[in-house]
């Protein structure tokens, strides 16, 4: 157990470092009233037992012990972390309240200037690494390596390379054309957790607030919003500029349904699901059915279900990527119960054993954080928590997944 929580409060990266933030808060307090929240989850209850329960009182036992005197803000945001990951829920977030650099801000090189004065900027941590033997370095790296340099969003040029000890995936700045970024800043620290998975502790691109984020897959070339220069392959990403609720006659004896998220928070959306499922009971007539749940995050299941009766005498072919989560993937599951169901595409993201009936969150006492507990309990799918659902035919990322999957269709039928 002693090794487990070593292991534990080293997990985020430069938690000793000197951050000499001018703001600092009562750690201990915040951390008992995060501790309070976490209890009642119900993931809490279903998780932390036992030898899991040793360790969640030792770690806490630990932290409490380095928050005897004020501390740096984002020192203590990393040690709440370190209590929080011990419970894996995906949907349980803890964020940073502290506000850098708005939008609006970054539009202003005077109040850039300003914020490159700051100890918040001078004390950011910054890779040890000789900057352009980094870059050479990486650039040899091939396409199938997790080193090498990647873009954000064409704005700016990010060095992945993996910590001295091989146990952490460093993001570092090699070029930005955001002008409140610098080179050798490090941007990210990726933990890998299971398989494909990582978590995530980020500085926002444009805001430079500190952030956390888990199960985030790394695969073809891609970390969340970071893609590997020279892999151009993206047929995993939803196609472009369909709506919500699509549907395509591929040819006679196949149909295709796109759902891109089933939120019943707005009027429109749920007016949108009644249109498309009167819809559906008419045109679905087809054999064969390609449902793409492609990046959909989500909802409820009121939005989701009623389609598993209309699917349920048709040969089903679900198609999924990492980012299809929460009421996506239980919907997956449920379908994959279906008599002639498939799974293609790529494993899921891994946030579907809890979820937020009511939303509530809370600020901690210090108001520098903002923790969002889960509510609801689906435990019946804790298998896939943090790991994701793996489909049974994992499709090629440069070849576009409706043509893979009317091939596969095609052989069956052979």
């Amino acid at each position: 157990m002693k090794n487990v929580t070593t292991f534990i409060l080293v997990f985020f990266f430069g938690i000793y470092f000197s951050f000499a933030q001018n703001k600092t808060c009562d750690c201990k307090t915040d951390l008992d009233f995060v501790i309070e929240k976490l209890k009642a989850m119900p993931s809490y209850k279903d998780q932390i037992k036992g030898e899991k329960l040793d360790v969640f009182n030792e770690t806490y036992k630990t932290l409490a012990s380095k928050m005897k005197a004020q501390m740096p803000i984002e020192t203590c945001y990393k040690l709440l972390l370190q209590q929080m990951v011990l419970i894996n829920d995906v949907h349980c977030s803890l964020t940073f309240n502290e506000l850098y650099l708005s939008k609006e801000d970054t539009k202003d090189d005077t109040k850039i200037i300003d914020f490159k004065t700051t100890d918040t900027f001078k004390n950011h941590p910054k890779t040890k690494h000789h900057l352009q033997t980094l870059k050479d370095k990486l650039t040899q790296k091939n396409e199938a390596e997790l080193e090498g340099i990647y873009s954000y969003n064409e704005s700016q040029k990010i060095g992945i390379y993996f910590s001295a000890d091989k146990n952490k995936l460093i993001g570092v700045v090699l070029s930005s054309d955001l002008k409140q970024w610098e080179p050798g800043e490090i941007i990210f620290e990726a933990t890998p957790t299971n398989g494909i998975k990582y978590n995530l502790y980020y500085y926002h691109p444009v805001t430079r607030i500190p952030g956390f984020v888990r199960s985030i897959s790394f695969e073809n070339g891609r970390l969340w919003a970071y893609k590997k220069e020279g892999n151009t392959a993206n047929a995993e990403l939803p196609i472009k500029n369909q709506s919500d609720w699509e549907f395509k006659q591929l040819n006679s004896n196949t149909q295709y349904m796109y759902f891109g998220n089933f939120s019943s928070f707005s009027k429109k959306n749920k007016n949108a699901f009644k249109t498309f499922y009167n819809k559906m009971k008419k045109d679905l007539t087809a054999e064969n059915v390609i449902v793409d749940l492609r990046s959909n995050g989500g909802g409820n299941k009121k939005l989701s279900d009623p389609f598993i009766k209309l699917l349920k005498k048709k040969n089903v072919y679900i198609l999924t990527n990492c980012f299809t989560g929460s009421n996506g993937e239980q919907f997956t599951i449920k379908l994959k119960k279906l008599k002639s169901a498939k799974h293609l595409g790529q494993t899921t993201r891994g946030i579907i054993a809890y979820g937020m009936n009511y939303g509530y969150n809370y600020n901690t006492p210090s108001g520098y954080f903002n923790i969002k507990p889960t509510d609801m309990d689906f435990s019946e799918y804790l298998q896939y928590e943090g790991k994701g659902i793996v489909p049974e035919y994992p499709l090629d990322f440069n070849r576009d997944w409706i043509a893979q999957t009317l091939e596969v269709i095609a052989t069956e039928n052979e």
